[in-house]
């Protein structure tokens, strides 16, 4: 009889746990007023044309956003800290497109289909349907659950001085196809000035961003017929140690004569510093830093003096079709988690989007691309809306939990090379032995273990619309 009981109040309390489970679910917006909850944001400018508003969601809500901003090359190490010891401290984190999938798999993220999908908790300002495809699933579909919502995206190019290069007889082509690493190479030689105060070119051969800045290059010099196995065949063999990649290796080695001294350990401060103050005629840009870092007067000696294009065409006729995205994203522990998807729901919306455009923010939408505020604003988008919808392959930086060790490889052996520590030869054969250590490690060469689709071999699947995904 007391075994029955048991039973019966086991039963109940289960009961009771759904009862309650049910109501929390049934939540609308109003009843989250008087909620806090807590976002661990990484630290960039076109990010900050959002936290700006937030005050704005607060009057609207009634729900307290706190927020905490770590720079760039820690923000990773302070996300991944608070995500594994699974206390729930944040409720919503700043997601790179290129941690996703290590993020996903590690069961660190919150699925938010069924947060879009719920009347109570979206406005209809959200339109799912209107975010560019590729955009929406690069930055967070991750085995077709969505995980992750845009709020910037961009591709790697270049900033160049059209007065300096005024100066020297030189123009830059409108057209993509005829901006080539030769054409470049040649108007490096002639645009290097030290006497005058400026290098030719400045870019960030520094360790961590290797894997952001040498790939867009091993792309552009890829021959037709290694397209889609440029590090990694169908097998998920390592093929970074090839021909074309030397060629590429050997042309980025040199740039090293025609950059800013104390080249050696540049990153993304540092480039866009020595852009700002003059000291260099060109350099790597990324689209999303444009706006603040390059044509704001009040940082920038280069605003309204420079053309903005995309990285080089390579030896092939190749041109990049570099891919990234920064987005928002709901711990899997917040104890917040219908309040957390309503502030996301809004800082992501078109309205607030529209509004953040003014102040750097980027488009990620078909409206924002369309719209008069980005012509006038960020008018180098404008040329991005077609490159987004048919060239831009989210996968150009394999989509996998182990990308960032892949990344680290590469850093490692090409910075030695930058140094002369190692000749290229070696630095790529470095590279392919020990990513295909990590790949190892991950099972990838297991038939018994399951891997997640090739899918820069088809990119179609990114195009499927946003309110598909699951």
């Amino acid at each position: 009889m007391r075994r029955r009981t048991k039973v019966y109040l086991l039963v109940a309390v289960f009961l009771c746990c759904l009862a309650m489970l049910a109501v929390a679910q049934a939540k609308t917006i109003k009843d989250l007023k008087g909620t806090k909850i807590s976002v661990l944001a990484v630290e960039m400018p076109m990010l900050k044309a959002y936290w700006k508003m937030i005050p704005e969601f607060e009057a609207k809500y009634g729900i307290k956003v706190e927020l905490d901003e770590s720079p760039f090359d820690q923000n990773r190490e302070k996300t991944l800290l608070d995500m594994s010891k699974r206390t729930g401290r944040y409720d919503i984190f700043n997601v790179d497109c290129m941690w996703l999938a290590e993020y996903a798999a590690a069961g660190y993220l919150e699925p938010l289909m069924k947060y879009i999908k719920n009347p109570n908790l979206t406005e209809k300002d959200f339109d799912v349907a209107d975010f560019v495809p590729r955009i929406f699933s690069g930055n967070g579909v991750w085995e077709d659950i969505t995980y992750n919502i845009p709020m910037g995206s961009g591709t790697m190019g270049q900033s160049w001085r059209t007065d300096i290069a005024a100066q020297y007889g030189l123009k830059f082509p409108a057209k993509w196809e005829e901006w080539t690493t030769d054409k470049m190479m040649d108007y490096v030689k002639k645009l290097h000035h030290p006497e005058k105060g400026y290098a030719a070119y400045v870019t960030q051969p520094r360790r961590w961003e290797w894997g952001w800045t040498f790939i867009q290059l091993m792309m552009s010099f890829t021959s037709p017929e290694n397209i889609g196995s440029e590090y990694l065949d169908p097998e998920w063999k390592v093929t970074i140690n090839n021909p074309d990649n030397l060629a590429a290796l050997k042309w980025y080695l040199g740039l090293r004569p025609y950059l800013p001294e104390g080249h050696a350990n540049f990153g993304y401060d540092e480039v866009a510093t020595t852009y700002q103050q003059g000291r260099a005629a060109g350099t790597v840009n990324y689209s999303e830093w444009i706006y603040n870092h390059y044509e704001d007067p009040a940082v920038s000696k280069a605003a309204k003096k420079s053309v903005h294009i995309h990285t080089p065409v390579g030896p092939h006729g190749r041109i990049d079709p570099f891919f990234g995205s920064w987005g928002i994203a709901i711990s899997k522990d917040s104890k917040k988690k219908q309040a957390a998807w309503v502030f996301i729901q809004w800082i992501t919306s078109k309205s607030t989007q529209m509004k953040a455009i003014a102040n750097g923010g980027d488009p990620v939408r078909h409206s924002t691309y369309k719209s008069e505020a980005t012509k006038k604003y960020m008018p180098w988008y404008v040329g991005l809306y077609d490159f987004y919808l048919k060239y831009t392959n989210p996968d150009e930086r394999v989509r996998i939990p182990e990308w960032a060790a892949l990344s680290e490889i590469m850093g490692l052996y090409g910075n030695k090379a930058w140094l002369d520590e190692i000749t290229p030869e070696q630095a790529l054969a470095s590279m392919e032995k020990e990513m295909t250590k990590t790949m190892e490690e991950g099972q990838y060469y297991n038939p018994k273990v399951r891997h997640p689709a090739q899918s820069w071999r088809d990119l179609s699947y990114y195009d499927r619309n946003p309110a598909e995904w699951e």
